[in-house]
């Protein structure tokens, strides 16, 4: 894919594993790991996210609060496993992932942080690059103000983040974009070493030189990671990281020619944060956001709700009552578990009107983690394509992440109409004034990127009583954006 770099990612969308230079012979000892389906601290293991050189990620369900969780363990590696909870609990910021708990359990050091229900920008450039699309720069802009303002609120923490890449940026179903991991970041004003430290697509000029990471150094990685998003490439790219070190120091850059004014004067925002020269860069990171908050155009905003249909964009969202097994669509969303077994609920419906071979040809893809969208054929239902995203388990809702991922991978598919049961409402016990306020948000983030092909999404609801509380959330986000 277009802009990955030699990081080994430790979790799926929530960590990366950086670049980091240890002492020769340093020993990596493995982290026993945490056991799937048991409790860690009060918490339920769901799934494994990922791992790395660095540790695991996991998701994991407050046993009694019922929200999601990301636990990361760390490997002892002669560095404080716990600095970045120490400085991320200085920040607060809507724009910022959070750190809720940090510490050392049988000889294994955590950080409990926030889950963001949706894509990390890493995934969401690959996205568009398997569809050789590139973000819209207008759509670009609005996460870029997102990031300059959590830049903003880590800097006035006095904390230098020292990662900003794609990976490490976080989209939210409702739109939002937020940073996170600050696995690297340090207090500028306390010893640190001053070997180059980062992902060396994104290290500033002065880094590569020995100089010591500042809030201009973070804005310069921004900018990188800005240009890779918009045009699918990186500013640099070189062999080797000597060559890419030269690059980055002696190589002006030169921002990409545009005839659209928004595109024209986002380069040239670019070309400021991408000077070699941290002094020519902007002062601060909100002085950034307020540079590009004069071309920033806000998302569309959902109206019309005439007989349960309602447009945001280009895209039409219809809401009936319908037996989702019986419609005639493109795709069909299956509400699945985790073990793939379609048994019950919206996954049983499909089965036993498309037949065994959906369930033949799922049981392929064997048990899957939170957040997962698979994709099979139709069977007998009148569809191309099933999604079967395991949204909701046992206070684990991923419902916005399987949304986006759904309806991305539908256009990059070609297909248009798009049918979703009320996803996470059944055995997954979310409300359906809850799955609805998350799946129309949801819709509303991918109209923001202007699909070309899936415009129409249907919501096939079972009764008229959860009919009429569907409405009701669409009624509320109608009148959300009239407030925005």
């Amino acid at each position: 894919m277009v802009g990955k770099t030699d990081d080994v990612a430790l979790c799926e969308t929530h960590a990366s594993d950086p670049s980091i230079t240890l002492p020769a012979g340093t020993a990596m000892p493995r982290a026993p790991g945490l056991e799937i389906g048991k409790t860690f601290r009060g918490l339920k293991i769901r799934g494994l996210l990922g791992q790395g050189a660095m540790g695991q990620a996991y998701l994991a369900s407050h046993v009694s609060l019922r929200v999601p969780v990301v636990i990361k363990l760390f490997r002892q590696a002669g560095i404080d496993p716990l600095s970045e909870a120490h400085l991320a609990a200085r920040i607060g910021s809507p724009w910022v992932v959070p750190v809720l708990d940090a510490g050392i359990e049988q000889g294994m050091p955590y950080v409990m942080q926030r889950y963001v229900d949706g894509i990390d920008l890493d995934e969401l450039l690959a996205i568009h690059d398997a569809a050789d699309r590139s973000i819209p720069v207008a759509t670009l802009v609005r996460f870029a103000v997102h990031v300059f303002h959590g830049l903003s609120a880590i800097h006035v923490a006095g904390v230098v983040h020292r990662d900003i890449k794609p990976p490490n940026l976080f989209l939210n179903g409702s739109g939002d974009a937020m940073v996170g991991d600050l696995g690297i970041a340090v207090d500028p004003t306390g010893t640190h070493h001053a070997a180059v430290a980062g992902t060396p697509l994104f290290i500033a000029p002065e880094l590569w030189t020995g100089g010591h990471a500042s809030v201009r150094s973070d804005l310069y990685s921004a900018g990188a990671t800005l240009h890779l998003l918009w045009q699918r490439k990186p500013p640099f790219a070189a062999g080797s990281a000597m060559e890419l070190a030269r690059l980055h120091c002696d190589e002006p850059y030169t921002a990409p020619k545009s005839t659209d004014p928004v595109g024209a004067y986002f380069g040239a925002v670019l070309a400021r944060l991408l000077s070699k020269t941290p002094e020519e860069r902007p002062e601060s990171a909100l002085a950034a956001a307020r540079t590009l908050e004069r071309i920033a155009m806000p998302a569309p905003e959902l109206r019309g709700h005439g007989d349960g249909v309602a447009n945001v964009g280009n895209v039409v969202i219809h809401i009936e009552h319908k037996r989702i097994a019986t419609a005639t669509t493109d795709v069909i969303v299956s509400a699945a578990n985790e073990t793939m077994e379609m048994d019950t609920g919206v996954s049983g419906a499909l089965r036993a009107a498309g037949g065994d071979e959906i369930l033949k040809e799922l049981r392929t893809h064997g048990p899957q983690t939170m957040g997962r969208v698979t994709w099979t054929k139709g069977g007998k239902l009148k569809c191309t394509d099933i999604a079967h995203a395991v949204a909701a388990a046992g206070g684990a809702i991923c419902i916005q992440r399987t949304v986006l991922r759904t309806l991305f991978e539908a256009e990059r598919r070609g297909h248009r109409p798009v049918t979703f049961p009320a996803l996470g409402t059944g055995v997954g016990g979310v409300p359906h004034g809850l799955s609805a306020r998350l799946v129309l948000e949801a819709i509303r983030t991918f109209a923001s990127f202007s699909p070309r092909h899936t415009r129409s999404i249907r919501i096939a609801l079972p009764t008229p009583e959860t009919l009429a509380q569907w409405t009701t959330g669409l009624l509320a986000l109608d009148a959300d954006a009239a407030h925005r």
